[in-house]
């Protein structure tokens, strides 16, 4: 059965709030959103446009995900795996081909001048705990269904990404991963292949979907499982926010996977 049987929800799209009307609608709600126009003060779009952004920062070392046919690889015991690559390798590297990268580059380990030309956005810029990425991959890259301890903006910059959310509350229905997996935050569950017969709490679950476009942000509240396709190259950066219980939750996640030696290399 294809994802296109799972009865789904579309996502709010607005024009970017004031931070006390996204706090009040949004953020305390645990209520997705697509905020249009977050990213205007950022470099202009044709900055982020894949090949030239990739071709400018071609010597860049940074943190990479490794993939398997496009599809974030799983490691037994390291879960996910991370490396370190130059950006310019993604130019010759085919879609969906057996061995890619998908970079996940922390912001702070870029170089000054491109950090210039993008800002922390003011919904969490003064938040306990925020900690963002660089995100630049191939057509076709898959992130399974997974979810995160903070609040998430994610902004996309150039191409395009499909997006599958499910409230925190479908979890069951999800058929979460045990914390004794390599991956736990993780769910066994594809929505772009539901398997009912192996999973038949699925049906149960009514996902949330969208496309963001290039100068698109999508709020994913914390707890809330999310899945990822790019349908075209992309290039995007997201911010994980959120106040003192979330900086401790993400603490004890962090000393989780470092004891266990899960997703080694993330945050080099």
């Amino acid at each position: 059965m294809s994802a296109a049987e799972l009865p789904s929800q579309a996502i709010e799209r607005v024009s970017a709030l004031e931070p006390e009307h996204f706090a009040r609608a949004y953020v305390r709600l645990r209520k997705p959103v697509i905020l249009c126009g977050l990213t205007a003060e950022w470099a202009p779009p044709e900055f982020w446009l894949f090949d030239s952004f990739v071709r400018r920062y071609a010597t860049l070392t940074v943190i990479a995900v490794r993939l398997a046919q496009g599809v974030i690889l799983e490691h037994a015991r390291q879960g996910v795996m991370f490396e370190k690559v130059s950006l310019g390798a993604l130019v010759s590297q085919l879609p969906r081909e057996a061995h890619g990268n998908y970079v996940s580059a922390p912001v702070e380990s870029l170089p000054v001048g491109l950090q210039n030309r993008f800002s922390i956005p003011r919904y969490c810029r003064h938040a306990s705990y925020s900690r963002g990425k660089l995100w630049v991959g191939r057509a076709g890259t898959v992130t399974p269904l997974h979810w995160d301890v903070g609040h998430n903006l994610h902004a996309q910059l150039s191409g395009r990404k499909r997006w599958t959310l499910f409230p925190s509350g479908a979890r069951a229905s999800l058929y979460p991963r045990g914390f004794c997996s390599g991956m736990p935050n993780f769910a066994r569950v594809d929505p772009e292949r539901p398997d009912f017969d192996r999973f038949p709490r699925l049906r149960a679950a009514c996902p949330y979907r969208a496309v963001l476009e290039p100068g698109d942000t999508l709020f994913i509240p914390c707890g809330w499982w999310h899945h990822t396709r790019l349908l075209e190259d992309s290039v995007s950066i997201n911010f994980w926010w959120g106040g003192r219980a979330v900086a401790g939750a993400a603490w004890v996640s962090a000393l989780f996977k470092r004891l266990r030696g899960i997703a080694a290399g993330e945050w080099d």
